[in-house]
């Protein structure tokens, strides 16, 4: 039997050989086929038992073999050891199991192990075994033997090539459940693709970093494209009406303006009057004046808040308005205008906010012909 550890000395070929003879043992090979097969993927040894023509001290010796080359280990569930007739010791992968299985093309054969296990008929004891409460395999162990239940598609190249460009990356994981769930969406190069906002609720996928991030390095692997939509590449949306404003811009700027304006013009600020009239005879004068005459202490209006935000004096206000650009203008004094605590924007202006439609996303040709 060679159980030879892997080949020191570097000689070429000699630890892939050894692998293979490590991997293609009969008994070994079937242990490796029933883990892949069973539901959880850690059976127990009466389990191994019911379903090789093997005995258990055969089994138990190639588990110990697997075990000593770090492709197997023993998982423990002490719970059950007080309990009647259920094990507490599960034979499952380690991480460097799966990845020598990847290398070694076993993984593609998950689907078909899984079926014949699942057609299985089993004695009711190795039915109570399977049924046993058993602990849970570490999540990179777990995901690299879940099966895309769809159709059976092979994504082991679109995974590897992924793997070989983004390997280093936190979120090299996301990105192929990421990957895996466009193609199976049959958002492929003829669609035309999802937001990055609707990536989660479309895909019903589920990942640990940012959508940002994840698809920012498919991009740049060049699996996922990058497209922006047709039409505009840009919308011009007036606040005031809520509505899409290309071709109107300018008009709606101006509009804008006037209503800003008249807003101005109607503001009026009670005004004390100076400290000379407030020491005349009887009760103090006072007078509604045009926001442009406020006095010290009377608070500010929109009228000075702007003439501030400009750099001008009030009186230049309106003029200034009307000057340049309407929309850079009006866009400013709005904003001025909602940052101030002391005055209310009128609903009658808004600004006119210029959006750009969002990037959408689908997987490219190249993605495609690595499935």
């Amino acid at each position: 039997m060679s159980d030879a550890p892997a080949a020191e000395g570097g000689r070429p070929f000699e630890e892939q050989r050894q692998i293979y003879d490590l991997l293609s043992q009969e008994t070994r090979h079937l242990i490796l086929q029933f883990i892949l097969g069973h539901p959880e993927h850690l059976p127990s040894l009466d389990e191994l038992a019911y379903m090789m023509p093997k005995n258990k001290a055969a089994i138990r010796d190639q588990l110990e073999v697997l075990s000593d080359n770090d492709i197997i280990d023993c998982y423990r569930y002490p719970p059950n050891e007080d309990a009647r007739d259920l094990p507490s010791q599960f034979y499952g992968l380690t991480e460097h199991g799966v990845e020598i299985l990847y290398e070694y093309k076993y993984l593609r054969g998950l689907p078909v192990a899984r079926a014949l296990n699942d057609n299985t008929r089993l004695s009711e004891k190795a039915q109570r075994h399977r049924d046993a409460p058993r602990p849970k395999l570490p999540d990179t162990i777990s995901d690299a033997l879940s099966i895309d239940e769809d159709d059976g598609t092979d994504f082991d190249r679109l995974e590897r090539y992924i793997r070989e460009r983004k390997g280093t990356t936190h979120s090299v994981a996301d990105q192929v459940r990421v990957a895996k769930a466009f193609y199976n969406a049959g958002i492929g190069p003829d669609q035309e693709g999802i937001k990055r906002t609707e990536l989660l609720d479309a895909l019903d996928v589920d990942i640990e970093y940012q959508p940002r991030t994840v698809l920012n390095h498919l991009v740049d692997a060049g699996v996922i494209a990058q497209t922006a939509p047709s039409g505009p590449d840009a919308f011009a949306i007036s606040e005031r009406l809520d509505d899409i404003v290309n071709g109107q811009v300018t008009e709606e700027a101006e509009a804008n303006l006037d209503a800003l304006i008249a807003h101005i013009d109607d503001e009026l600020q009670v005004t004390a009057l100076s400290e000379d009239a407030a020491e005349r005879d009887g009760p103090q004068a006072r007078a509604s004046a045009p926001s442009v005459a406020v006095a010290d202490g009377a608070g500010r209006t929109i009228r000075s808040i702007l003439a501030t935000e400009f750099g001008i004096e009030p009186e230049q206000v309106i003029d200034y308005l009307r000057s340049d650009d309407p929309v850079e203008r009006l866009n400013t004094a709005v904003e001025a205008i909602e940052s101030s605590e002391e005055v209310t924007k009128s609903e009658d202006y808004g600004q006119i906010v210029f959006v750009r439609p969002a990037y959408r996303y689908r997987l490219t040709e190249q993605a495609i012909n690595l499935v």
